[in-house]
């Protein structure tokens, strides 16, 4: 009886270790938390960005996000803070460049994304500990590390991905959105006046979000010239790049903008075919491999019984 609960208390030891580990742990945190609140004493406030001001000027409702909420408040302020701090320029140019393809979602900084960022990465970093209290019962050191940096590195991924998808949706959009164009203002229409009507036809889709965006700059005072090269530094197309440049040209030589949009289009046509006989060719070598394997696992398939009866010298 004596060896069975001592037996008991030494499966017991490892858990109540781990278990001790965890409630210092949480009372560190605890501590360090009121600290912060205490010495800092006030919810952090997000910077107001320009694009952010321009939507509420026009009208837009303003933003419900995690810097927002009351209960986050102090910890978004606090990773706020250290994403200010973190000395990665570069890191913070691409964030920009990243969060304009994408639209500007909830009007981000690069510092609140990447506040953002790592509430993902605490958020996993307790995921992973709390798997690892429950299925190895003990604490351990590296994987809250690991999850945070996985956390961190799948927001902006996430980011990455949705950029991506928006920048193939405005390719895609583009040739038909220029021939419309170019027929409202073949009709009669002003440029201003053609892209409006295409915009009101379908105000959600990405790039007329973008042309309606011209639009505002244009109704706020901005040039036709300078509108354009800030739509083309906000979506990184080089065919878009190529177009508005076209277009700026056509405006100071005095040629008709709606012969070059329709030249524009036809030319994103003809690249696209040429593309997309690249891609076909390029599946033709690729599926190569593929089907010799098939082949010739149809082939082994078939003479497999010939060849293991050769193998053992039964054939004859």
């Amino acid at each position: 009886m004596d060896m069975a609960g001592c037996d008991i208390l030494v499966l017991a030891l490892p858990f109540s270790d781990g278990l001790l580990r965890l409630t210092a742990a949480v009372a560190l945190m605890a501590f360090v938390s009121v600290l912060v609140v205490a010495v800092f004493g006030q919810r952090g406030q997000a910077e107001m960005t320009p694009e952010r001001e321009v939507a509420l000027a026009t009208g837009h409702a303003d933003r419900h996000t995690v810097f927002e909420m009351a209960g986050l408040q102090p910890l978004m302020w606090l990773l706020l803070s250290l994403a200010r701090t973190i000395q990665a320029r570069q890191l913070k140019l691409k964030l920009r460049r990243i969060l304009v393809a994408a639209g500007s979602p909830n009007f981000y900084t690069a510092d609140e994304y990447l506040a953002v960022a790592m509430l993902w990465g605490l958020v996993g970093a307790a995921v992973l500990e709390g798997v690892n209290i429950l299925v190895a019962r003990s604490v351990s050191y590296t994987l809250p590390l690991v999850g945070f940096l996985a956390g961190t590195a799948a927001a902006i991924y996430w980011l990455h991905t949705r950029a991506a998808k928006r920048v193939r949706e405005i390719s895609r959009r583009m040739p038909y959105t220029l021939d419309l164009i170019a027929l409202a203002m073949g009709a009669g229409a002003t440029f201003t006046e053609a892209v409006r009507t295409v915009v009101h036809e379908d105000p959600d889709h990405p790039f007329n979000v973008e042309l309606n965006s011209v639009l505002a700059e244009i109704d706020l005072g901005n040039t036709r010239r300078d509108a354009l090269k800030n739509l083309a530094d906000r979506v990184p197309l080089e065919n878009l790049r190529s177009i508005i440049a076209a277009i700026i040209q056509a405006e100071s030589l005095g040629t008709p903008l709606s012969d070059v949009l329709k030249q524009q289009a036809t030319l994103l046509r003809l690249q696209r075919s040429v593309r997309a006989e690249k891609l076909a060719a390029a599946a033709s070598v690729r599926i190569l491999l593929p089907s010799l394997l098939i082949m010739m696992s149809v082939v082994l398939a078939v003479f497999a019984p010939i060849i293991i009866r050769a193998i053992r010298g039964e054939l004859y």
